[in-house]
């Protein structure tokens, strides 16, 4: 048996990659989302951070489904 550490490295490294982008879509869209909130707390209007907070949360959504993809065979 031989393990092909070149392949490892490359899942390895997009593994991460792909959890950090991950992370940084959903907390991003939580803080836009928070300062929406504390904008129309204060009389102002939040709505370019609400916008902002839900499209980063949607891509971040699209990513774990593009991951599903990947992962259950039945849909190729």
């Amino acid at each position: 048996m031989r393990i092909d550490w070149a392949a490892l490295g490359t899942v390895a490294v997009v593994s991460v990659i792909a959890a950090v982008a991950f992370t940084l879509l959903l907390s991003g869209g939580i803080r836009l989302l928070s300062v929406a909130k504390v904008r129309s707390n204060q009389g102002g209007s939040g709505t370019a951070a609400q916008s902002g907070g839900y499209a980063l949360i949607g891509v971040a959504g699209i990513l774990v489904l593009y991951g599903l993809y990947l992962i259950i065979p039945q849909f190729h």
